[in-house]
C-alpha cells in the first residue's frame, strides 16, 4: 500500500498558475506547529508561463492551507509581501539564524565551516568556522539556496564545489526540512569531500536530507529474494554485512510509519550513520527497498 493510500491529503490551488497541487503526508510528520498553529511546507513547481516558482505553504493542524507565499527564482523572500487568506500573517518574517550542532563523530578534517542561506525557509543555517582553508561560494540553479563553505587546503576546490552544488540542488527541492539532518549531513560530508561525487553519493545525500520525511518499505517477497540471492548480491560487500542487511529489510517489511531516521535509530548501536545510508542506498538500488519521499504532485500526475 502506497503513501498516497495511507497518508492524509493536503490540497491547494496555486494563486499564480491555478494548478491544483496535492501533498500526501503521514500524520506523524504533521505535528510541529508554531504558536499560531501553522506548519511550513515548500512546493517548488513549474508555474505561470512555465517558470519555476516556490510556494511557501502554511498549513494548520487540520491540514488546511491557510496562506501561501510565492517566491520566484532569484527573489528574496524577506522582501515579498505575504499573501494571506483573511488570517494573521505567519509569524516568520525575515531571516532567522540557526546554528548547526555537530554530531560527536564530526572531525572537521575537511570541512572547517559552512553557512547555508535558505531563502525558502528564511533561515541561515551555520556551522561555526574553526581553522583556515579555501572558501567556496555556491548558488543553487534556481537561486533559492546559497552556500558558503570553508574546506581544508588539501581538498581539491573543484571536487568540493561539485559536492556543494549537489547539496544545494537537493535542499531547494525538499518539501519539509528538519535542520537536525544538517548535522548528519556534515558528518557524512567531512570524510568524503576529497573524493569525487557519484550517482550513489548523490542518492545518499538525498536520503540524509529526507531522512525525517521518507519511508522505506520492503515486502516478504523482497526478503525471500534477498536471502536466496545473497551470494550474487554480496559481491563487493563484506560477508559480515549479511545479518545487518537482513535486519534492515526486516525492519522495513510492510512499513507505513517509520522514517529512515527511525530505522537508523534501531540499528545505530551496530553501524554508523554513514554506513547505514550506504546500506539503504544499496538495498534500494537492488530493488529490496522502496523509499518513498514526501512530495507534491499536480492532480493530473496522480
Amino acid at each position: 500500500m502506497s503513501l498516497q493510500q495511507k497518508g492524509k491529503k493536503i490540497e491547494y490551488e496555486c494563486n499564480l498558475c491555478r494548478k491544483t497541487r496535492v501533498l500526501y503526508i503521514l500524520p506523524s510528520l504533521h505535528k510541529n506547529v508554531d504558536d499560531k498553529g501553522y506548519i511550513e511546507y515548500v512546493d517548488v513547481h513549474q508555474c505561470r508561463n512555465d517558470l519555476i516558482t516556490a510556494n511557501i505553504i502554511y498549513v494548520d493542524s487540520s491540514l488546511t492551507v491557510r496562506s501561501q507565499v510565492p517566491v520566484d527564482v532569484g527573489d528574496d523572500l524577506s522582501s515579498k509581501q505575504i499573501n494571506s487568506l483573511n488570517i494573521p500573517s505567519p509569524k516568520k518574517v525575515g531571516f532567522q539564524k540557526c546554528e548547526i550542532t555537530p554530531m560527536k563523530d564530526f572531525r572537521r578534517k575537511n570541512l572547517k565551516g559552512i553557512i547555508i542561506k535558505d531563502k525558502l525557509r528564511q533561515c541561515d543555517f551555520s556551522l561555526k568556522k574553526k581553522g583556515d582553508g579555501k572558501e567556496i561560494n555556491i548558488l543553487s540553479e534556481m537561486k533559492f539556496i546559497e552556500i558558503k563553505a570553508v574546506v581544508a587546503r588539501s581538498v581539491d576546490i573543484d571536487i568540493a564545489t561539485e559536492w556543494f552544488k549537489q547539496i544545494a540542488s537537493i535542499l531547494e527541492a525538499i518539501v519539509l526540512l528538519d535542520d537536525e539532518m544538517l548535522a548528519f549531513l556534515i558528518s557524512y560530508l567531512d570524510p568524503k569531500l576529497p573524493s569525487l561525487t557519484s550517482g550513489d553519493t548523490i542518492i545518499e545525500i538525498d536520503y540524509i536530507l529526507h531522512a525525517k520525511s521518507s519511508f522505506p518499505r520492503s515486502t516478504l517477497k523482497s526478503f525471500a529474494i534477498f536471502r536466496r540471492q545473497w551470494k550474487k548480491i554480496s559481491e563487493g560487500v563484506d560477508s559480515k554485512d549479511f545479518s545487518i542487511y537482513e535486519k534492515l529489510i526486516t525492519y522495513c517489511i510492510g512499513n507505513q510509519h517509520k522514517t529512515l531516521l527511525d530505522i537508523f535509530e534501531k540499528t545505530e548501536e551496530n553501524m554508523s550513520f554513514v554506513d547505514f545510508v550506504t546500506a539503504m542506498q544499496q538495498l534500494s538500488m537492488l530493488g529490496m527497498l522502496n523509499i518513498r519521499k514526501v512530495e507534491f504532485f499536480t492532480v493530473k500526475e496522480i
